[in-house]
């Protein structure tokens, strides 16, 4: 061949392949069909069982490898194993609603056991996908030649019920995905009825009908009506689903729970893994024991063996929310739709979106069947027909036959003399004489009858499209009734639903919470010294915040961020503790600079604000670029994800140096900048802000000046302690350094040298003794002045 060598561009030619091969998995791979509910790898497996290996439900199987070898070689060059895997998933009784392959063999189970090779496992059609088929032979669909061009396959099953709704379906294309839960049949086609009687009707008629999504596996749908109908509407949308259990042997010495069903999709051996590690950790104290008693006699059946005493409602509820007892189903009703071309595309549908497409393909196809039965009926009538006519002159057809020549000659006499065509004229020609007997005549004479009426009733069904829907509305109800059962799973009702609280499986007492400056957290009980903690070389305590096992913790990092955790959730340790970036994404050189309580004895609940603010306490912050801000603590009382909370906003190269709680006391505040000045304002000055914000200016800084940090001044701290670059360790008492207007320079404290620090005040640590009598609420010792006396720490009496 001569040498062509063109030029393009890449990025055009990446682009343009790139969008062909996001098609072709979108179309020809990962999203099924509306009309048949299946994708291709599906269709041309049930296609050849059905059409090339005869393999229906009354007959016997054969092997998965002739089968997945046929299929491949003829309609599907996508390799064996995802044949093989499409074969299996038809045949699991815990995957389809209604298996559209009968297996026998190993073809895997519920607890995540992989199927034998298809060398070793057979299968043949189940019942229900005869009626996905058994109109292929009328003409019904189109067919499209094989990629070989040697086989011609169907572009699509003449399904009888909305498969894609009964089986659901789950893949993922390129740009897109797919997820439809099965239904339960009866429900689907008592719904497409509605439908058909009265096209107007809206989702929430339909869903009288279907009541929601119906598991193989069972389970209990613990998601309210409202959501469900927004997802059937719109298409997507996520639903709970929970296990069922029961309570046995309630007064025995021993009570147990038993799972009598999982949710979809959801591994059956993780779930027993997963609760026996609950029961080793002793996690649940009333949980002793489990047992898989799963067998064909008693159905799907597991115990757990309870404490005396131990609520039931309390154990399912944890488990609900540590195992995959509770899982969330993701809707996506993405699916393949035909065009107006002929060609599909894919569209997210509602509900009543899916069943119009299925009603509008099944009256085409019906339509089609009734055309080809009409067809085969009228050459069966035109042939009947010659043998009447003949009948009536048969002496002279027997004549005109005896004095021909042959067989050409006899059919052009009798063509000519009884105005025959050439099909009739071959039937009576190539029938046998006892045809002409008068008994198997009037056989012929009563079939001429009966087809002529058939026609008839044909004709007037094609000519009605009352007649047609009508036709439609009984065989979908004679499915019902030949297949329908009874749901498998539950829609719970409001008293189904156990919530979850975790405070109830915590055992409350009070503890210290201690922060390091390389951000090492643990949980200690007593603390009498913040210096005989154990620290790593190098590290120090910034923090020791007192709570109870039931409230919560919030660590502030100076980059703008609040992370909230639970105090039960941090590790009660005599050692280092772990480090906080084990429970949050904190990013590189970030750090955590202050926490804070949530317990309401420390920091209360509500404080009342200013006419115009919203209520106490405030989180007061002070950042690099010298603006402050105050904001409600109540955001960050609750907990946080791993990515936190903001709760300042910075600009570049900018940090937090600066944050505290206040409480109601305080009364003005200090700010320091590297360059060596210092200003005092009123607390009053700072804006409250309702969320996250810059803030206003507290200290005006020069081009390439910092603010280093602050203190707040109040009953319990009265002046700012800093430290120069030299060493030297100033002090501002508020008496001594009158209050200015925030936003200025301040006052030059040092010429010769810089601000290197501000030195914090002591860590505060809490007799928990006074507390519990209820005496103080806090006692407080300087980690430098331990033998300060104990009304210097009195507060909030």
């Amino acid at each position: 061949m001569a040498e062509n060598i063109q030029t393009v561009s890449i990025s055009k030619e990446t682009h343009e392949r790139y969008l062909r091969y996001a098609v072709s998995v979108i179309t020809s791979r990962a999203l099924p069909d509306v009309r048949d509910g299946l994708k291709p790898v599906q269709r041309r497996i049930l296609y050849g069982m059905y059409n090339d290996l005869r393999l229906s439900f009354d007959g016997r199987p054969a092997k998965c490898a002739r089968i997945v070898g046929d299929v491949m070689g003829k309609y599907h060059p996508h390799g064996d194993g995802s044949i093989y895997d499409a074969l299996v998933r038809m045949a699991q009784a815990w995957v389809m609603r209604l298996p559209l392959v009968h297996g026998q063999g190993n073809f895997g189970s519920v607890d995540g056991d992989r199927p034998a090779a298809y060398r070793y496992t057979e299968a043949k059609l189940s019942a229900i996908s005869d009626y996905l088929m058994r109109e292929l032979r009328q003409e019904t669909v189109e067919m499209r030649p094989s990629y070989n061009n040697e086989n011609f396959e169907p572009v699509v099953l003449p399904a009888e019920y909305p498969n894609l709704l009964v089986n659901g379906s789950s893949g993922i294309a390129v740009g897109m995905a797919t997820n439809i839960p099965p239904h339960n049949l009866g429900e689907v086609l008592r719904a497409s009825i509605v439908l058909i009687d009265d096209p107007d009707a809206t989702t929430a008629v339909l869903m009288e009908k279907i009541k929601g999504p119906d598991f193989p596996l069972g389970g209990k749908i613990v998601t309210d009506r409202p959501t469900l109908r927004r997802i059937y509407e719109e298409g997507d949308g996520g639903i709970k689903v929970q296990a069922e259990w029961k309570l046995e042997k309630e007064d025995s010495k021993i009570p147990q729970i038993v799972i009598t069903s999982i949710p979809y999709g959801t591994d059956k051996e993780k779930i027993e893994n997963d609760i026996g590690m609950i029961i080793e950790n002793r996690k649940l104290p009333g949980l002793v024991g489990l047992t898989n008693e799963t067998n064909q006699k008693e159905g799907f059946r597991i115990t757990m063996d309870l404490k005396p005493g131990t609520d039931p409602n309390l154990v399912m509820a944890y488990l609900y929310r540590h195992t995959d007892l509770q899982s969330n189903f993701s809707y996506n009703l993405t699916c393949l739709v035909p065009g107006t071309d002929g060609a599909t595309r894919p569209e997210r549908l509602g509900l009543k979106a899916i069943l119009r497409y299925f009603l509008d393909f099944r009256f085409i196809t019906v339509k089609k069947r009734f055309e080809f039965e009409l067809a085969v009926l009228k050459k069966r009538i035109h042939l009947l027909e010659g043998f009447r006519i003949i009948f009536n002159a048969l002496d002279l057809a027997i004549k005109l036959i005896r004095e021909s020549s042959g067989k050409p000659d006899a059919a052009q006499k009798l063509m000519k003399e009884f105005d025959l065509d050439a099909i009739q004229t071959d039937a009576i020609l190539d029938s046998q004489l006892y045809k002409i007997a008068q008994m198997e005549i009037r056989k012929i004479l009563d079939e001429l009858k009966e087809k002529k009426e058939q026609a008839a009733h044909i004709e007037s069904i094609l000519k009605s499209q009352k007649k047609l829907w009508g036709v439609i509305r009984e065989e979908l109800g004679a499915l019902e009734s030949k297949f329908a059962t009874r749901r498998s799973t539950r829609m719970a009702s409001d008293e189904d639903v156990l919530e979850f609280n975790e405070a109830a499986y915590i055992v409350k007492e009070n503890t210290n919470v201690v922060l390091t400056n390389d951000g090492w957290v643990k949980r200690v009980g007593r603390l009498a010294s913040v210096d005989t903690t154990r620290v790593r070389e190098g590290d120090r305590v910034i923090a020791v915040v007192p709570a109870t096992t039931l409230d919560h913790v919030v660590f502030f990092a100076d980059d703008g961020t609040a992370y909230t955790m639970r105090v039960n959730e941090i590790p009660a340790s005599s050692g280092y503790g772990e480090p906080i970036t084990k429970y949050f994404r904190i990013a590189d050189q970030v750090k955590i600079i202050a926490a804070e309580t949530t317990d309401e004895r420390f920091v209360p609940a509500e404080i009342k604000g200013s006419k115009d603010d919203a209520p106490g306490p405030y989180v007061l912050v002070g950042t690099s670029a010298g603006f402050v801000l105050r904001t409600p603590f109540l955001a960050f009382r609750g907990a946080s994800t791993k990515t936190g909370r903001r709760y300042v906003r910075l600009g570049e190269n900018e940090k937090v140096v600066y944050v505290q709680t206040l409480l109601g006391n305080e009364e003005s505040m200090f700010l320091a900048s590297r360059a060596g000045h210092v200003i005092h304002f009123d607390l009053k000055e700072i804006n409250v802000l309702s969320g996250a914000g810059k803030g206003v200016i507290g200290i005006k800084l020069g081009e390439k000046e910092e603010c280093i940090g602050g203190t707040v001044i109040s009953n319990r701290h009265d002046a700012l302690v800093v430290e120069t670059t030299g060493g030297v360790t100033k002090e501002f008492r508020r008496g001594a350094h009158r209050m200015v207007g925030r936003g200025g320079k301040g006052t030059e404290v040092v010429k010769r040298t810089e601000l290197a620090k501000v030195i914090p005040p002591g860590i505060i640590l809490t007799d928990w003794e006074l507390v519990e009598q209820g005496k103080i609420k806090e006692a407080r010792t300087r980690s430098e002045e331990r033998n300060s006396k104990a009304e210097d720490g009195e507060l909030f009496e």
